[in-house]
C-alpha cells in the first residue's frame, strides 16, 4: 500500500495511488492545504516511490526549492529551467516548490513556460497553503490535490503514540486545528497552558463588566504582543464554545472541553446575540493588528466595544 506513513489524507492517497496504478502520472501537481497536514511529507513519499530510493534528499534527481527571504525569486525558477534539460540518473527528475504562494508574478510566469512543455521525465510539485495566490494559468496546468486538516481523533492518536498523555493530546489535537506541526509546536510550549489561563481570566474580566479592569486589559495582553493573533483566535474559540453551551450542543463539539465548568459559568453571564457581536469585534481587532494598527489602542478599543455590548 502506498503512503502508509501519511496520517489521514485518504483523498490524496487514493488520487495519487490511482495515478500510479494506471501509469498516468502527471508532470505537475499542486498540493494545497493548511500548513502542517503532511503535504511535504507526502511529496517525499511520492518521490521515494518514483525514484526508487529511501532517502530522496540525497538524490540529485530530487530538488527542493524554498523561498529566499520573503519570496521565491525569478532567479530560482531560471535555475530550475536550466536544470530540467539535464537528464536524470533514473526515470524521473522531481522538483518540489515549497510555499509556492510566495512565488513572485515574474517567477510564476517563468515557471509557466516549463509547465507548458516539460521534458517527459520532469515532475513538478507545488506545495501551498493558498492556491488563490497562484496564477490561473499555473493552476490549470497542474493536477490539484487537496489536503484536509487531520481529523482530531487521528491527530490525538498520533500524539499519544509520541508519548503525550491522553488529556494533553486531546487538548492539542483540538487547538491545532488539524495541523500536525502546530500540535507538536504547542506540545513543546511550556507557556501554552499558562496562556489559556490568562485568556480565561481576561474573558472573565470582560464579562464581569468592571470598567476599571477592562481598561487595564491592554496591559494584560501586552505580554502576548508577538503572538496576539493566536491569542485572539483562542479567545474566539472560548466564545464560540460559550455559544455552543447556550445551544446545548453535543459536548464533543466543544473545543475547550477541559474547561467546561468555566464555560458553563460564563454562558450564564451573556446572551447568544452578545456572544456573536463579541466574536465580530475580536475578528475586527485581528484585522487591525494585521494592518499594523497601534497595539494598545486596538486592544483598548476592542475591550471598550465588548463592554458596550454587555453592559
Amino acid at each position: 500500500m502506498y503512503f502508509e506513513k501519511i496520517i489521514g489524507q485518504s483523498f490524496a492517497k487514493k488520487y495519487i495511488a490511482n495515478s500510479i496504478n494506471k501509469n498516468k502520472i502527471n508532470h505537475a501537481y499542486l498540493f494545497e492545504g493548511i500548513d502542517g497536514v503532511g503535504k511535504n511529507t507526502f511529496a517525499k513519499e511520492f518521490a521515494k516511490y518514483l525514484l526508487k530510493i529511501d532517502h530522496v534528499e540525497n538524490s540529485p534527481d530530487y530538488i527542493s526549492i524554498e523561498p529566499q527571504g520573503a519570496s521565491i525569486k525569478i532567479a530560482q525558477i531560471r535555475n530550475l529551467q536550466s536544470d530540467v534539460i539535464v537528464k536524470p540518473h533514473g526515470d524521473y527528475k522531481i522538483y518540489v516548490i515549497n510555499d509556492a504562494e510566495k512565488m513572485t508574478v515574474e517567477s510564476q510566469n517563468a515557471l509557466l513556460k516549463t509547465l507548458e512543455e516539460p521534458p517527459g521525465y520532469v515532475i513538478i510539485i507545488l506545495i501551498t497553503n493558498n492556491k488563490n495566490s497562484l496564477l490561473d494559468t499555473i493552476k490549470s496546468r497542474c493536477d490539484i490535490v487537496k489536503f484536509l486538516p487531520i481529523p482530531s481523533v487521528e491527530l490525538k492518536r498520533y500524539l499519544e503514540n509520541r508519548g503525550i498523555d491522553e488529556k494533553k493530546s486531546s487538548i492539542l489535537s483540538t487547538f491545532s486545528r488539524g495541523s500536525i506541526s502546530k500540535a507538536l509546536e504547542l506540545s513543546e510550549s511550556s507557556d501554552f497552558m499558562i496562556m489559556r489561563e490568562d485568556i480565561q481570566n481576561n474573558i472573565q474580566i470582560m464579562l464581569e463588566k468592571n470598567i476599571v479592569e477592562i481598561l487595564e486589559l491592554p496591559n494584560k495582553y501586552d505580554k502576548y504582543k508577538n503572538n496576539i493573533v493566536e491569542v485572539l483566535d483562542i479567545t474566539i474559540n472560548y466564545f464560540r464554545d460559550i455559544m455552543m453551551m447556550k445551544e446545548n450542543v453535543n459536548k464533543d463539539m466543544i473545543i475547550n472541553i477541559d474547561k467546561i465548568t468555566f464555560l458553563q459559568n460564563m454562558s450564564k453571564k451573556i446572551n447568544y446575540s452578545q456572544v456573536s457581536k463579541i466574536i465580530d469585534i475580536i475578528e475586527e481587532t485581528k484585522k487591525k493588528l494585521r494592518s499594523n494598527c497601534n497595539f494598545n489602542l486596538s486592544i483598548q478599543v476592542m475591550a471598550l466595544n465588548i463592554y458596550e455590548v454587555i453592559k
